[in-house]
C-alpha cells in the first residue's frame, strides 16, 4: 500500500502518538521511520552485555501525568509504570544529602535538616504547583500555546499573577527567590539544567512547571521502547501502518499542498489528505523545500538555536547495585530513583555550565542518573543491575564532536572515577561493561537531537510557546497545506509527554473537520 489518508515523517513517541489519536479517528496513517526500530528518544538497548538493557535516551517519564495513555489505552498494550517513593537524592561531597520523595511532608524533612525555612517554602509551592495547579499545568502542555496578552488575562487570582511573575526571570532567579539553602537551591537548579534549560532571562516559567512534576517521575517497565511498541501497537490495531528502516529524503509538494512523501533508494507514498513532521523544524523545511515556506520564514528556521549544552552518559552493567557513602547522612539516597552529584554550589554549577559552553569538560563533571534495576529488575539478568550517569557536557569537544570518539575510553574511565568519589563500590570487582553513549551519539541515533540537543532545539524566550519553533509555526501549522508539525522542535518540546504529538493531532483534527473521539484538554485558565 503506498497511499494514505496521512504521512507523519519519524517515528519517535510524538509521531507515534499524533498517528494513533488520527487512526483511531478512522483515518489510514502511515509512520516512516529511518531507524531501523521506532521510537526515537524511547529507546532500550544492550549497550554494555547481552541481556543488560539500557535507556538510550529517557528513562524519567511523566507520560502519565497527561491525557495520551488513559485516552489510547496504553496499558491494554503492555505500558505501565513504577513510581519509586524516593524520587530524587541529590548527594554533596562532604557526605550529606537532600531527598525528595512522593509524599511532599517526608521531602519537607528533608530540606528541613538544611533549612527549616525552605521545607515551609516546599510545602506552600508544592500545595499550590503540584496540587491545586495541577489540572492547569495539563492544560499549557496539551493544548496550543496562547498569546502572551491572552495567556494574562485567562491567569487571575493570586496563583495566575504569582505564575506569571515567574516568566520573565531566569532559571536561578526563580529558585533562589523561594530557597534560601544552596544545598536546596542546588537540587531544584541541577533538574532544570537536566531538561535542558539554561540560565537566561525568560526560563524563569519553568520552575513552576517542575514543581508540578518533580514527585510524579515514573520509571517505564521494561524499558522506555515499551511506550514506542504500545503505540504502535495502538497504530496496527487500527489499520494504520509503521514503517522502518526507510529514510524520508523529500516532502512532496504540488500547488502549494503537501501531496506525499519520496524516500531514499527509492519509492513515494501518496497523502490525500496531510502529512505531518515529527522530525525538527529545520530539517523539515529542508525536506519541503525552503521556497515553499517563503525566505522570511525559511531565514528564521535556519537560525533556529540548539541547546547550548548536551549530556554524555556512562552507562553500566553491574554486579551489584551502588551505594553512596551520603547513605550514613540520608539512607534513603540508595534507594532514589534519580541522583544527582557533581557539584555542591550554586557556584560550581555555574562554573559547569561556563566551561561547558567554552566547548571544555567541566573541572567537575555533574549531573544526574540512575539504578532502574532497584525498582525493575528485569533490565537486567537475575541479581544484576544496570545502571547511568548523565553529566552535562559540550557537543563539541575541544572544538570538534569528534574528539568524543577519540577520547572515548578515557572520558569513561574519567566519569567512572569520579562516580566512585560518591559510590566506592563501583569497582574493577562490581563493573561487569561499561559503555559511553556522548553527545555525538545522541545525535547519529537521532537525527533532529542536531548537536545533542537531547530536548530538540533550546529553550529561551524566543524558542517557547507559540515562538517554539517560530512565531509563523508556532501553532502546529506551516504555509503549505495540509502539511504540520508534531514533534520536539514545537510547542512544549522534548521530553516524554508526548503532548507535541497530541496538539500536532488536535490541528489536524480540527482543520480536517473531525469530531475528536477523545476529550481535548482546555487552554489554561484560573480565575482565582
Amino acid at each position: 500500500m503506498t497511499e494514505f489518508d496521512g504521512i507523519i515523517v519519524g517515528g519517535g513517541h510524538n509521531g507515534l502518538t499524533c498517528a494513533a489519536y488520527l487512526a483511531r479517528a478512522g483515518l489510514s496513517v502511515a509512520v516512516v521511520e529511518r531507524n531501523e526500530v521506532a521510537g526515537g528518544g524511547c529507546s532500550t538497548q544492550e549497550l554494555t552485555l547481552p541481556g543488560f538493557r539500557h535507556n538510550t535516551h529517557s528513562n524519567y517519564h511523566f507520560l502519565e501525568e497527561g491525557p495520551v495513555p488513559a485516552d489510547l489505552e496504553l496499558h491494554r498494550y503492555g505500558l505501565r509504570y513504577v513510581y519509586p517513593e524516593v524520587q530524587h537524592a541529590t548527594v554533596f561531597r562532604d557526605g550529606r544529602a537532600i531527598t525528595v520523595y512522593t509524599d511532599p511532608k517526608r521531602t519537607a524533612e528533608s530540606f528541613a535538616r538544611f533549612s527549616r525555612a525552605d521545607a515551609e517554602r516546599w510545602l506552600e509551592l508544592y500545595e499550590r504547583y503540584a496540587e491545586a495547579a495541577r489540572k492547569l499545568m495539563n492544560g499549557f502542555l496539551y493544548s496550543r500555546p496562547l498569546p502572551p496578552p491572552v495567556l494574562a488575562e485567562r491567569l487571575r487570582g493570586d496563583l495566575g499573577r504569582d505564575l506569571l511573575s515567574y516568566v520573565p526571570l531566569s532559571l536561578y532567579e526563580a529558585v533562589d527567590r523561594n530557597f534560601e539553602s544552596d544545598q536546596v537551591r542546588v537540587l531544584f537548579k541541577s533538574f532544570l539544567h537536566a531538561i535542558s534549560i539554561e540560565d537566561v532571562p525568560g526560563t524563569g516559567g519553568f520552575f513552576p512547571r517542575l514543581l508540578s512534576r518533580i514527585a510524579r517521575l515514573g520509571l517505564p517497565v521494561g524499558g522506555a521502547a515499551n511506550v514506542a511498541h504500545a503505540l504502535c501497537r495502538v497504530i496496527e490495531e487500527h489499520g494504520g501502518t509503521v514503517i522502518t528502516g526507510r529514510h524520508v529524503e523529500r516532502i512532496l509538494v504540488g500547488d502549494g499542498r503537501a501531496t506525499g512523501v519520496g524516500l531514499a533508494g527509492g519509492g513515494v507514498l501518496t497523502a490525500r489528505r496531510f502529512v505531518a513532521s515529527a522530525v525538527d523544524a529545520p530539517q523539515t523545511v529542508r525536506l519541503a523545500g525552503p521556497d515553499n515556506f517563503g525566505a522570511e520564514i525559511a531565514a528564521k528556521v535556519a537560525a533556529y538555536k540548539w541547546a547550548g549544552h548536551s549530556i554524555v552518559s556512562l552507562h553500566l552493567a553491574l554486579d551489584e547495585a551502588p551505594r553512596y557513602r551520603a547513605a550514613a547522612f540520608e539512607p534513603d539516597v540508595d534507594r532514589a530513583f534519580l541522583f544527582v552529584l557533581g557539584a555542591d554550589s550554586s557556584r560550581e554549577l555555574s562554573r559547569t555550565f561556563e566551561q561547558i559552553h567554552q566547548g571544555r569538560l567541566p573541572d567537575r563533571m555533574a549531573g544526574n542518573g540512575a539504578c532502574p534495576t532497584l525498582f525493575d529488575p528485569s533490565y537486567a539478568p537475575h541479581g544484576k543491575h544496570v545502571a547511568f550517569w548523565w553529566p552535562w557536557a559540550p557537543y563539541e569537544l575541544d572544538g570538534d564532536p569528534a574528539t568524543w570518539d577519540r577520547r572515548r575510553e578515557e572520558i569513561a574511565e574519567r566519569l567512572l572515577g569520579e562516580w566512585a568519589e560518591y559510590a566506592p563500590g563501583l569497582s574493577a570487582r562490581t563493573v561487569l561493561g561499561r559503555r559511553l553513549f556522548s553527545p555525538l551519539d545522541i545525535e547519529r541515533h537521532c537525527v533532529n537531537m542536531v548537536r545533542g540537543s537531547h530536548h530538540v532545539g533550546a529553550y529561551e524566550p524566543a524558542q517557547l510557546g507559540g515562538n517554539r519553533p517560530v512565531p509563523e509555526l508556532g501553532q502546529y501549522r506551516t504555509p503549505i497545506s495540509g502539511l504540520y508539525l508534531c514533534g520536539a522542535s514545537s510547542h512544549p518540546g522534548g521530553s516524554v509527554s508526548a503532548a507535541p504529538g497530541y496538539n500536532g493531532a488536535n490541528a489536524i483534527a480540527e482543520d480536517l473537520g473531525l469530531t475528536p473521539w477523545w476529550t481535548p484538554i482546555p487552554a489554561p485558565r484560573w480565575d482565582g
